[in-house]
């Protein structure tokens, strides 16, 4: 298809057309042939459901039968905004397949492609995910177009560039590659083009499977790219020197590269105050160790360590489990096997029911199990406290990998106590340490002084924000002067 040209023979080209789209067995394939008012011989193709048919009668069909002329060109007829001319079928064919209407003349080697795209789709809505307080309540939509407005909106920059790669040998989808030139460095950029551009694959749909795709460490617990719905966020990381990379179909967009910080970093950091920035990031590392650690803490003290719990305490443990047939392993797994459970039928059944299951699950039966002694309350509680600190981590894939990697230290403490908690941590931290996002190490440490909220405990003031993170190493390192609010120089 890619090799036919475009034949001066009108009929030669309706046949060609006929074939690559399969007419005989395409229902929704429309070909419609006329005269115009020079009378020439045209004829019109397009995909019903995928173009608009007002727009091609009204500015494309009426035009070509009113105002066409002998000699005058296509293009100065049709009153539609963006127009193809190839002579190649190729590129007309792909123009059609999105959603664009395909003219072609008689006696003429060239096709035309006129934008006449008229499918449904979603228009912009609040952040499902990624709710805050304060910030913005737009969110990313499957039209790719509109994304790439969004962030044009926020970012009133000529320096602001976006470059589109067809990926997907047959649905050839678009991937829009968007970065800030002047401030993002040129090496990460090329190795996100050259990622994006080798891409073979039949299908690729989605940031969600163009992310497997072009990641660092496929079998890492961790996530080497972060997903985000929210314009205003990945406008601010933009800004920062990062590449965003959106597609068309999806209302996500790929921030990289990233580290270990980022990951922990909320949607709604920069509209809050310093102070309650910093106690947010402390509460989310809090939960991070505590929904990591808790119940593998849990089974190595009851188990192996019992001495560093008051006596009083190791009383109300062993009453408690003394009534309990299962062993203290298998009884926590029980409760975080029930939790997972809960947390993914809330997320798959329907909206409504959700928050009804989840009180039944977690409460009810919980209860239930507490009095029918299979299962002890300190337990309950345990699991139940790792269970929400995993939820205030603001990272879908974070948390993820986090619960996984809570089943390692789950094993390791109840086989070897503090011991196998700390070699599985010490593990787990240098798989960490040796991971990277686009070159760029997860745990890079120069991150944490005063740059634009790379820390993971402490968030500085706005107005202290006046470098870009050191780590991406960015062609523009000032985001701002030393003394950006400048009512204070006479203090």
């Amino acid at each position: 298809m890619q090799q036919k040209t475009v034949s001066a023979v009108l009929g030669d080209n309706l046949e060609a057309l006929k074939q690559i789209f399969r007419a005989d067995r395409n229902a929704d394939i429309i070909f419609r042939s006329f005269k115009t008012a020079a009378g020439r011989d045209v004829f019109l193709c397009f995909i019903e459901g995928m173009s608009a048919g007002n727009a091609i009668s009204e500015f494309v069909i009426r035009p070509l039968q009113v105002r066409d002329k002998e000699g005058m060109p296509p293009e100065n007829v049709v009153q539609a905004a963006n127009y193809l001319s190839s002579g190649q079928l190729g590129d007309i064919v792909t123009a059609v397949l999105s959603g664009d209407v395909a003219v072609f003349f008689d006696g003429m080697s060239t096709g035309y492609a006129f934008e006449t795209k008229g499918f449904e789709r979603r228009g912009i809505a609040p952040p499902a995910t990624e709710s805050t307080i304060k910030g913005s309540q737009e969110s990313f939509c499957e039209a790719l177009r509109i994304n790439t407005s969004q962030l044009r909106r926020l970012m009133h920059s000529a320096q602001l560039v976006t470059e589109f790669v067809e990926i997907g040998e047959l649905n050839r989808d678009t991937c829009a590659i968007m970065y800030v030139d002047g401030i993002v460095n040129k090496e990460i950029l090329d190795e996100v083009r050259n990622r994006v551009k080798s891409l073979k694959a039949d299908f690729i749909m989605g940031t969600g499977m163009l992310e497997q795709m072009i990641e660092d460490s496929p079998f890492s617990l961790f996530p080497s790219i972060l997903s985000t719905e929210r314009p205003d966020r990945a406008a601010y990381y933009l800004s920062c020197g990062r590449v965003v990379i959106l597609m068309d179909g999806t209302p996500f967009a790929l921030i990289v590269p990233v580290t270990f910080a980022l990951l922990m970093d909320s949607p709604e950091g920069l509209t809050q105050r310093w102070l309650h920035g910093t106690f947010s990031r402390v509460i989310r590392l809090a939960a991070l160790l505590c929904t990591t650690m808790l119940s593998g803490i849990y089974l190595a003290v009851v188990l192996f360590h019992r001495e560093m719990l008051p006596t009083t305490l190791v009383g109300a443990i062993m009453r408690s489990s003394a009534t309990i047939p299962l062993p203290l392993l298998l009884e926590v797994l029980v409760m975080e096997l029930f939790f997972e459970l809960v947390r993914e039928a809330g997320l798959r059944i329907p909206q409504m029911l959700g928050s009804a299951l989840s009180i039944v699950g977690a409460l009810i039966l919980g209860s239930a199990a507490v009095e029918a002694n299979l299962v002890s309350p300190i337990t309950l509680i345990v699991v139940a406290i790792s269970g929400v600190s995993n939820a205030a981590l603001p990272d879908y894939d974070l948390s993820f990998g986090i619960r996984a990697m809570k089943l390692i230290v789950i094993f390791m403490g109840a086989a070897f106590g503090f011991l196998g908690i700390a070699a599985a941590m010490v593990v787990i931290c240098v798989l960490l340490a040796n991971q990277s996002s686009f070159g760029v190490p997860m745990l890079s440490m120069q991150g944490l002084r005063w740059s634009a909220g790379t820390s993971v405990a402490y968030q500085p003031p706005l107005w202290k924000h006046e470098h870009r993170p050191r780590e991406l190493k960015p062609e523009k390192d000032e985001t701002a002067p030393h003394i950006s609010r400048e009512w204070t120089k006479g203090e």
